[in-house]
C-alpha cells in the first residue's frame, strides 16, 4: 500500500512538473562508421569501427543534468568495443555563479588543434591523429566554477584525479609502434589518484567590442608520456616507462576580429616541464616558453582559411635534451563549401619544421540532407625524421558515414 502510494504521489509531482513545463528531458545522438584502407603494401585495414552515441539532457530551470554514451564496435582492435560513458556532469547556470561537476571535457585556449593552454583534457592518440579532433579529447572528472560578468568571466577548476594522453599499444592495433624483441612498454605508472596529485587553476576572460583576452594559471602534469628507457642485464630485456611530472603554467590568450579576418594569439610559460634527454636514459625539466600566432579568413563564396604557427623555447638548455632549443610548429586549413553548402572539400596540414615532416588530411564531406553526412579523405604521413616519418607507412584512404537523430 505505502509502495502504491508512493508511485501514485511520484506520477503526480512528474505529471505537475510537465504540466507547468519546468522539468525537460530531451534524447538525441548519432550513428557514425569509419573505414580505412593502408595504402601501401600490405593494403591492411588501419581502423573498421561504427558506433552509436546516445546523448541524454534533462533541463529543470537554471539547473540541467547531462550524459553521452559510446556503444562501440571496433573490428580491429577488441578493447575499444563495449560501452563507454563519455560524459556525465551535472550544470547550474545561475545569475552570480555557474557550475559544472562531473565527467566532462574542458576546452581552454584559441588555438586549433595545437596545445598551449588547453592541457586539462588529454588526448586519446589510440589511432593516432587519423581521427576527428573533438572525437580524441579525453573527459576528465572536474568541477568548474564560473563568475559571470556583463563584460569578463572569473573560472576556477579542481580536478581530483587527471587524466592522461592514450597512447597507441598493442599487436592489434595498427599504429602501435613495432618494439624490437625483449622490448616492453609500460606507460600506465602515472601519478596516483590521490588529492595530493590533483589538478587546479583558473581563468579571467574578458570581453571587449573590438577584442577579447584571457589569462590563464594552472597547476597541471605533462599529460603526454616523457619516455625513459631501462636495460635489464639479467634477462637482457629494455623497458621504456613514461614519466609523468607536475608543473605549473601561467599564460594567455587574444582574439581580435578584424573585418573578414580574426587574429589569434595564445602564449605560456611552463615552469618545470618534463623533457627527454638525448640518450633517452633519463629526463630532465626546464621551464620552456610556448607561443602561437594564428589567422582566420572568412574571405566570402564559402572560402576559409586558416594559419597558424606555434614555437617553443628552452630555457637553460643544454646539448644532453633530445629537443632543439628552439622548435616550431605550423598547421594550416583551407575549405571551400559548394552545391548550396551541401559538399564541403577541404585540406589540413600539420607540419614539423625542424624534422622536416608532415601530415595532411584531404576530405570531401557530402551532406545528403539534415541528418545524413558521406565522407571521403585521404591521410599522407611523411618526413625526414621524428613521429610523422615513424607513421609514414600508415598513409591510407577512408571513408564515413554519419547519421543524426
Amino acid at each position: 500500500m505505502v509502495r502504491s502510494i508512493f508511485k501514485i504521489a511520484l506520477l503526480g509531482a512528474c505529471g505537475t512538473l510537465f504540466a507547468q513545463d519546468e522539468l525537460s528531458l530531451s534524447l538525441n545522438g548519432f550513428v557514425d562508421t569509419y573505414h580505412a584502407v593502408q595504402v601501401d603494401y600490405p593494403h591492411q585495414y588501419m581502423s573498421s569501427r561504427t558506433r552509436l552515441r546516445l546523448e541524454m539532457r534533462a533541463d529543470y530551470g537554471e539547473a540541467s543534468l547531462f550524459t553521452s554514451l559510446n556503444l562501440a564496435y571496433n573490428g580491429i582492435i577488441d578493447e575499444q568495443t563495449g560501452a563507454f560513458l563519455r560524459e556525465a556532469y551535472f550544470d547550474y547556470a545561475g545569475e552570480l555563479l555557474e557550475i559544472k561537476a562531473g565527467r566532462q571535457i574542458v576546452t581552454w585556449g584559441v588555438a586549433d588543434g595545437l596545445r598551449i593552454t588547453d592541457l586539462i583534457s588529454p588526448m586519446d592518440y589510440t589511432e593516432f591523429m587519423a581521427n576527428d579532433y573533438d572525437d580524441i579529447r579525453v573527459p576528465v572528472n572536474a568541477i568548474d566554477l564560473k563568475f559571470p560578468g556583463e563584460s569578463f568571466t572569473a573560472e576556477a577548476i579542481f580536478v581530483p584525479t587527471p587524466e592522461y594522453f592514450v597512447m597507441p599499444t598493442g599487436e592489434d592495433n595498427p599504429w602501435s609502434t613495432e618494439l624490437p624483441e625483449k622490448t616492453r612498454v609500460d606507460l600506465e605508472n602515472t601519478p596516483e589518484k590521490r588529492l595530493k596529485n590533483s589538478e587546479y587553476g583558473g581563468r579571467f576572460r574578458y570581453f571587449l567590442e573590438n577584442f577579447d583576452f584571457t589569462l590563464t594559471a594552472l597547476h597541471t602534469y605533462n599529460k603526454a608520456p616523457v619516455t625513459v628507457t631501462s636495460y635489464n642485464p639479467q634477462t637482457d630485456s629494455v623497458l621504456i616507462q613514461g614519466v609523468y611530472k607536475p608543473m605549473n603554467v601561467v599564460g594567455g590568450d587574444i582574439s581580435i576580429p578584424i573585418g573578414e579576418f580574426v587574429l589569434r594569439g595564445e602564449a605560456a610559460e611552463y615552469f618545470g616541464e618534463v623533457l627527454s634527454s638525448a640518450n633517452g636514459f633519463s629526463y630532465k625539466t626546464r621551464n620552456t616558453f610556448n607561443a602561437l600566432a594564428g589567422l582566420d579568413w572568412y574571405a566570402g563564396n564559402n572560402w576559409t582559411l586558416m594559419l597558424q604557427y606555434m614555437h617553443k623555447y628552452i630555457a637553460d638548455y643544454r646539448d644532453d635534451l633530445a629537443l632543439e632549443k628552439n622548435s616550431s610548429t605550423v598547421t594550416a586549413r583551407i575549405s571551400k563549401e559548394l552545391l548550396n553548402n551541401t559538399l564541403k572539400l577541404s585540406l589540413f596540414g600539420y607540419f614539423d619544421i625542424d624534422n622536416l615532416g608532415f601530415y595532411a588530411r584531404a576530405a570531401a564531406d557530402y551532406l545528403v540532407n539534415d541528418q545524413i553526412t558521406l565522407s571521403l579523405g585521404a591521410d599522407r604521413f611523411d618526413g625526414k625524421r621524428g613521429t610523422f616519418k615513424a607513421y609514414e607507412k600508415n598513409t591510407q584512404v577512408w571513408a564515413k558515414g554519419k547519421y543524426f537523430f
